[in-house]
């Protein structure tokens, strides 16, 4: 079960994709994403490469990949899936590489875009 306070809704997400400071991350595969959209001003990093990208990837490599700057430890991340379940796992990923900031949208894709319609 995932803490409350770490928990985005659909109204939250309406003014994140605005605000350039947040890092919106899809951690879905490459073929979900292009079979169904992203939200908009979201970055994709797979589940598998959560860990790793936060932890390892050079700021360098980060920007190039991503066209925005790594984010800090005291960024606010926000993770979303398709259904939620991967984004929590993501979440919990990110808090413990020091992430503390990191919440997680679990209506995910599925709530995004059935209200988007």
């Amino acid at each position: 079960m995932v803490d409350s306070r770490r928990v985005v809704s659909y109204e939250d997400m309406l003014k994140v994709i605005h605000q350039p400071e947040k890092v919106i991350i899809d951690v879905r595969n490459v073929e979900e994403i292009n079979a169904t959209g992203k939200i908009p001003s979201s970055i994709n990093i797979p589940l598998g490469e959560v860990q790793n990208t936060l932890e390892s990837m050079s700021e360098e490599d980060f920007k190039k990949q991503f066209q925005r700057r790594k984010p800090s430890t005291s960024d606010e991340l926000i993770f979303y899936c398709q259904s939620g379940r991967r984004s929590s796992e993501a979440l919990d990923k990110a808090l413990k590489l020091g992430y503390s900031n990191s919440k997680t949208y679990l209506g995910s894709w599925n709530d995004w875009s059935k209200r988007q319609r």
